[in-house]
């Protein structure tokens, strides 16, 4: 059975990484786009061959030759459109955050529960072979017990920062409630959760945000206790465009290095293949994995799971505990102290 997608967004991040994915992905057709300006979707169809334009979620919803959505529209949107969705009978993958609150994740949670819809968050690098690799010796217990890790994820800004250019949806509270922390910081202590197979259970952060509500933050470092006592450090900016992107697992009896994951983040020029180091008492071993689409994985996953073949790679009560763990990280900016991530986390949960 092949899945028929909704594009909901026909932005820079669709275009570079997500038609192409989604027209590549086994047991799946993009069949339409949702864009509110009729004359830029039609642009985008016709380029993309893309043979349906809407311009409201509720056309979407509709059509009867839509099975699922994959949503890159703006972070404001992500609650709404997942739930409306699901009380439509469809599907939905929808870019990370799922939302903007941990009560409207839970909302469209308990959407997808009720009415029997697949619903998943976009953590793409999950996918990444050296990614999932390192999380194996991990649990393995290759490197011992995992005492501390790290990981910095700079961000490549698209245009240079113009104090005096026209406000975007990203510099919207009602559309992204913080800057870089919002941002970049969820796919950093998201990954390095993932790695090391632990729950953050307490925050702390420092930014340089010049104002606090909203936040304009542009690089944050993020401290993190992990469930099973390792100590985890996560730092993310959009000030820094040379930054490597390293993650760093150390144990009691070893080391994990990662170099060059996140490979759509390279400049131009950059090797974009993937290294796993191990360091133990045996020496250093050094393993290169080819350049991978994880886009694609992640979509493809998604359909397995429509098919009653597994869940998604990140499923939305995952989605909700990263949405908690940034409204710990800025409780924690704002009272300049550590704060539980299970203050935020509902009952359901």
């Amino acid at each position: 059975m092949t899945t028929r997608w909704a594009l909901l967004g026909p932005g820079r991040h669709a275009e570079r990484s997500i038609v192409s994915a989604l027209k590549a992905a086994a047991g799946s057709s993009l069949v339409a786009v949702m864009s509110r300006d009729r004359a830029r979707g039609e642009a985008f169809a016709k380029k993309h061959g893309i043979g349906t334009v809407h311009t409201d979620l509720d056309e979407v919803l509709r059509d009867g030759g839509i099975d699922a959505i994959y949503d890159a529209s703006p972070d404001g949107l992500h609650a709404g459109h997942a739930i409306a969705a699901s009380q439509a009978g469809k599907h939905a993958l929808v870019e990370k955050p799922l939302a903007m609150s941990v009560a409207d994740c839970a909302a469209a949670l308990a959407a997808s529960r009720s009415h029997g819809t697949k619903l998943g968050v976009v953590f793409n690098q999950r996918h990444e072979p050296a990614h999932q690799e390192a999380r194996r010796l991990v649990q393995s217990g290759e490197i011992g017990d995992v005492i501390l890790a790290y990981v910095q994820v700079p961000l490549r800004m698209a245009t240079p920062v113009n104090p005096h250019a026209p406000p975007t949806w990203r510099t919207d509270p009602a559309l992204r409630p913080g800057g870089i922390m919002w941002s970049g910081g969820d796919g950093a202590f998201g990954t390095l959760a993932y790695l090391v197979g632990q729950e953050i259970e307490e925050v702390s952060a420092f930014t340089d945000a010049t104002r606090s509500d909203p936040p304009n933050e542009r690089t944050a470092g993020l401290l993190l206790k992990l469930s099973n006592g390792a100590i985890g450090y996560a730092a993310t900016s959009s000030k820094a465009p040379f930054s490597r992107r390293p993650f760093e697992i150390h144990g009691s009896k070893g080391t994990l290095l990662i170099e060059n994951s996140y490979a759509y983040l390279s400049s131009a020029g950059a090797d974009p293949r993937p290294s796993l180091t191990l360091v133990n008492e045996g020496g250093s071993t050094v393993r290169i994995f080819p350049p991978t689409d994880c886009f694609r994985l992640e979509i493809e996953q998604f359909v397995r799971a429509i098919d009653g073949k597994g869940e998604p790679m990140t499923p939305p009560e995952q989605g909700l505990r990263i949405v908690a763990t940034s409204a710990a990280l800025y409780a924690a900016l704002r009272e300049g102290r550590a704060v539980k991530v299970a203050t935020f986390l509902p009952k359901m949960m």
